[in-house]
Protein backbone atom coordinates (compact mmCIF):
# COMPACT_ATOMS: atom_id res chain seq x y z
CA UNK A 1 0.00 0.00 0.00
CA UNK A 2 1.19 3.58 -0.89
CA UNK A 3 1.74 5.88 1.51
CA UNK A 4 1.07 9.75 2.22
CA UNK A 5 5.17 10.69 1.21
CA UNK A 6 5.25 9.06 -1.32
CA UNK A 7 2.68 10.95 -4.26
CA UNK A 8 2.99 13.81 -5.78
CA UNK A 9 0.59 15.98 -3.69
CA UNK A 10 3.27 16.12 -1.19
CA UNK A 11 5.64 18.89 -3.33
CA UNK A 12 8.93 20.20 -1.41
CA UNK A 13 9.07 23.79 -2.29
CA UNK A 14 5.45 23.77 -4.00
CA UNK A 15 2.57 26.13 -2.49
CA UNK A 16 0.80 25.01 0.47
CA UNK A 17 -3.17 24.90 -1.32
CA UNK A 18 -6.23 22.53 -0.87
CA UNK A 19 -6.25 21.97 -4.15
CA UNK A 20 -2.36 20.26 -4.27
CA UNK A 21 -3.18 18.20 -0.93
CA UNK A 22 -5.15 14.77 -1.13
CA UNK A 23 -8.14 15.19 0.67
CA UNK A 24 -10.61 13.45 2.61
CA UNK A 25 -14.30 14.53 2.65
CA UNK A 26 -17.16 13.46 4.59
CA UNK A 27 -19.95 14.27 2.01
CA UNK A 28 -17.80 12.25 -0.34
CA UNK A 29 -17.76 9.56 2.29
CA UNK A 30 -21.66 9.50 3.01
CA UNK A 31 -22.41 9.99 -1.45
CA UNK A 32 -20.40 6.27 -1.37
CA UNK A 33 -21.39 5.04 1.57
CA UNK A 34 -18.53 4.43 3.83
CA UNK A 35 -20.06 6.27 6.83
CA UNK A 36 -21.47 2.60 7.97
CA UNK A 37 -19.41 0.80 10.88
CA UNK A 38 -17.52 -1.72 9.52
CA UNK A 39 -16.85 -0.79 6.32
CA UNK A 40 -13.34 -1.05 5.47
CA UNK A 41 -11.16 -0.88 1.73
CA UNK A 42 -8.61 1.40 0.40
CA UNK A 43 -8.80 5.33 -0.38
CA UNK A 44 -7.54 6.22 -3.39
CA UNK A 45 -6.22 9.29 -5.55
CA UNK A 46 -5.44 9.76 -8.97
CA UNK A 47 -4.35 12.41 -11.03
CA UNK A 48 -4.31 12.58 -14.55
CA UNK A 49 -5.04 8.98 -14.76
CA UNK A 50 -2.28 7.49 -12.77
CA UNK A 51 -3.15 6.80 -9.22
CA UNK A 52 -0.95 9.31 -6.95
CA UNK A 53 -2.06 7.86 -3.66
CA UNK A 54 -3.71 4.95 -1.67
CA UNK A 55 -4.60 4.37 2.41
CA UNK A 56 -6.38 2.15 3.78
CA UNK A 57 -9.75 2.58 5.98
CA UNK A 58 -12.13 0.84 8.73
CA UNK A 59 -15.51 2.81 9.78
CA UNK A 60 -15.65 2.46 13.14
CA UNK A 61 -19.39 3.47 15.37
CA UNK A 62 -17.62 6.92 16.25
CA UNK A 63 -15.32 7.86 13.53
CA UNK A 64 -12.71 6.27 10.52
CA UNK A 65 -9.69 4.72 10.96
CA UNK A 66 -6.90 5.64 8.65
CA UNK A 67 -4.07 3.18 8.16
CA UNK A 68 -1.26 4.57 5.89
CA UNK A 69 2.95 4.56 5.48
CA UNK A 70 4.46 7.76 5.56
CA UNK A 71 7.77 9.28 5.00
CA UNK A 72 8.68 12.83 5.16
CA UNK A 73 9.72 14.45 1.37
CA UNK A 74 10.26 11.25 0.49
CA UNK A 75 13.66 10.34 2.09
CA UNK A 76 14.07 8.26 5.60
CA UNK A 77 12.52 5.36 6.66
CA UNK A 78 8.65 4.99 6.09
CA UNK A 79 6.55 5.03 9.26
CA UNK A 80 3.55 2.82 10.15
CA UNK A 81 0.75 5.28 10.64
CA UNK A 82 -2.66 4.93 12.31
CA UNK A 83 -5.16 7.63 13.08
CA UNK A 84 -8.93 7.63 13.93
CA UNK A 85 -10.70 10.64 12.76
CA UNK A 86 -13.91 11.14 14.93
CA UNK A 87 -17.22 11.88 14.13
CA UNK A 88 -19.24 14.69 14.88
CA UNK A 89 -22.85 15.59 14.40
CA UNK A 90 -25.18 18.49 14.08
CA UNK A 91 -29.52 18.39 13.68
CA UNK A 92 -30.72 19.45 10.27
CA UNK A 93 -33.37 21.60 10.11
CA UNK A 94 -35.65 19.12 8.77
CA UNK A 95 -34.84 16.35 10.46
CA UNK A 96 -31.75 13.83 10.75
CA UNK A 97 -28.33 15.32 11.28
CA UNK A 98 -25.25 16.30 9.37
CA UNK A 99 -22.19 14.27 10.12
CA UNK A 100 -18.52 15.83 10.57
CA UNK A 101 -15.18 15.14 10.78
CA UNK A 102 -13.31 16.62 13.79
CA UNK A 103 -9.82 17.49 13.41
CA UNK A 104 -7.30 15.68 15.27
CA UNK A 105 -5.42 18.38 16.02
CA UNK A 106 -7.82 21.11 16.62
CA UNK A 107 -11.18 19.29 17.32
CA UNK A 108 -12.63 21.95 14.75
CA UNK A 109 -15.74 20.29 12.97
CA UNK A 110 -14.78 20.26 9.60
CA UNK A 111 -15.96 18.53 6.03
CA UNK A 112 -12.93 17.46 4.58
CA UNK A 113 -8.94 16.65 6.00
CA UNK A 114 -5.87 16.88 4.04
CA UNK A 115 -2.41 15.61 3.49
CA UNK A 116 0.08 17.89 4.29
CA UNK A 117 2.02 16.66 6.72
CA UNK A 118 1.93 13.07 8.90
CA UNK A 119 -1.54 12.89 9.91
CA UNK A 120 -4.57 14.14 8.28
CA UNK A 121 -5.47 17.43 9.33
CA UNK A 122 -7.95 20.39 8.80
CA UNK A 123 -6.90 23.09 5.96
CA UNK A 124 -6.39 25.18 9.31
CA UNK A 125 -4.24 23.51 11.28
CA UNK A 126 -1.91 23.15 7.95
CA UNK A 127 -2.11 26.88 6.83
CA UNK A 128 -3.68 25.17 3.50
CA UNK A 129 -5.81 27.98 1.10
CA UNK A 130 -7.66 27.66 -1.76
CA UNK A 131 -5.76 28.11 -5.28
CA UNK A 132 -8.06 30.84 -6.38
CA UNK A 133 -6.26 32.69 -3.22
CA UNK A 134 -3.24 32.51 -4.92
CA UNK A 135 -4.60 33.94 -8.26
CA UNK A 136 -3.68 37.38 -8.52
CA UNK A 137 -6.14 40.43 -9.68
CA UNK A 138 -4.75 40.20 -13.83
CA UNK A 139 -5.42 35.96 -13.78
CA UNK A 140 -8.68 36.36 -12.09
CA UNK A 141 -9.84 39.09 -14.68
CA UNK A 142 -8.61 36.43 -17.40
CA UNK A 143 -10.81 33.29 -16.01
CA UNK A 144 -13.39 35.80 -15.09
CA UNK A 145 -13.64 36.49 -18.89
CA UNK A 146 -13.26 33.23 -20.14
CA UNK A 147 -16.36 31.88 -17.55
CA UNK A 148 -18.63 34.25 -18.78
CA UNK A 149 -17.47 33.30 -22.74
CA UNK A 150 -19.04 29.55 -21.97
CA UNK A 151 -22.17 31.49 -20.02
CA UNK A 152 -23.13 32.99 -23.47
CA UNK A 153 -22.90 29.97 -25.00
CA UNK A 154 -18.95 29.92 -26.57
CA UNK A 155 -15.74 29.14 -26.47
CA UNK A 156 -13.39 30.22 -23.43
CA UNK A 157 -10.65 30.81 -26.29
CA UNK A 158 -9.82 34.47 -25.97
CA UNK A 159 -9.24 33.49 -29.81
CA UNK A 160 -12.36 33.23 -30.66
CA UNK A 161 -15.07 35.14 -31.58
CA UNK A 162 -17.30 37.03 -28.67
CA UNK A 163 -20.31 34.42 -28.42
CA UNK A 164 -23.58 35.97 -30.55
CA UNK A 165 -26.39 36.98 -27.73
CA UNK A 166 -28.01 34.25 -26.42
CA UNK A 167 -32.06 33.86 -27.54
CA UNK A 168 -34.01 35.33 -24.55
CA UNK A 169 -31.16 37.54 -23.56
CA UNK A 170 -31.79 41.50 -23.12
CA UNK A 171 -29.37 43.87 -24.91
CA UNK A 172 -28.71 45.22 -21.97
CA UNK A 173 -27.23 42.54 -20.23
CA UNK A 174 -25.43 41.00 -23.10
CA UNK A 175 -23.51 44.56 -23.52
CA UNK A 176 -22.66 44.50 -20.11
CA UNK A 177 -21.36 41.24 -20.14
CA UNK A 178 -19.61 41.82 -23.43
CA UNK A 179 -17.78 44.34 -21.85
CA UNK A 180 -16.94 42.58 -18.82
CA UNK A 181 -15.06 39.96 -21.67
CA UNK A 182 -12.92 42.67 -23.34
CA UNK A 183 -12.31 44.61 -20.15
CA UNK A 184 -10.74 41.20 -18.36
CA UNK A 185 -9.02 40.29 -21.38
CA UNK A 186 -7.40 43.36 -22.42
CA UNK A 187 -6.44 43.97 -18.81
CA UNK A 188 -4.87 40.46 -18.89
CA UNK A 189 -2.73 40.88 -22.46
CA UNK A 190 -1.29 44.35 -21.50
CA UNK A 191 0.06 42.96 -17.90
CA UNK A 192 1.16 40.12 -20.28
CA UNK A 193 3.11 42.29 -22.70
CA UNK A 194 4.28 44.53 -19.81
CA UNK A 195 5.72 41.73 -19.01
CA UNK A 196 7.47 40.37 -22.17
CA UNK A 197 8.48 43.69 -22.85
CA UNK A 198 10.23 43.67 -19.26
CA UNK A 199 11.95 40.05 -19.90
CA UNK A 200 12.91 41.36 -23.20
CA UNK A 201 14.82 44.20 -21.52
CA UNK A 202 16.57 42.25 -19.16
CA UNK A 203 17.82 39.55 -21.97
CA UNK A 204 19.09 42.37 -24.24
CA UNK A 205 20.84 43.68 -20.74
CA UNK A 206 22.45 40.77 -20.48
CA UNK A 207 23.28 40.15 -23.89
CA UNK A 208 25.07 43.29 -24.06
CA UNK A 209 26.84 42.67 -20.71
CA UNK A 210 28.11 39.20 -22.06
CA UNK A 211 29.56 41.34 -25.05
CA UNK A 212 30.85 44.20 -23.42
Amino acid sequence: MGGIGSGSWMRPGGKATVDSQNTINVRYLKEQGLLIAGRQGELTWNSRGEQVGAIGYETKKNGIQLTYNFRRNNEGEWQSIKQLVLFDYTPCHYGGQRVWLLCSECDRRVTAIHSAGKYFLCRHCYGLNYQSQHESYIDYQLHKAQELRVKLGGSASSASPLPAKPKGMHWKTYSKLQHEIIEGEMAFFGSLNAYLDKFQLGMNKKQNKTYS
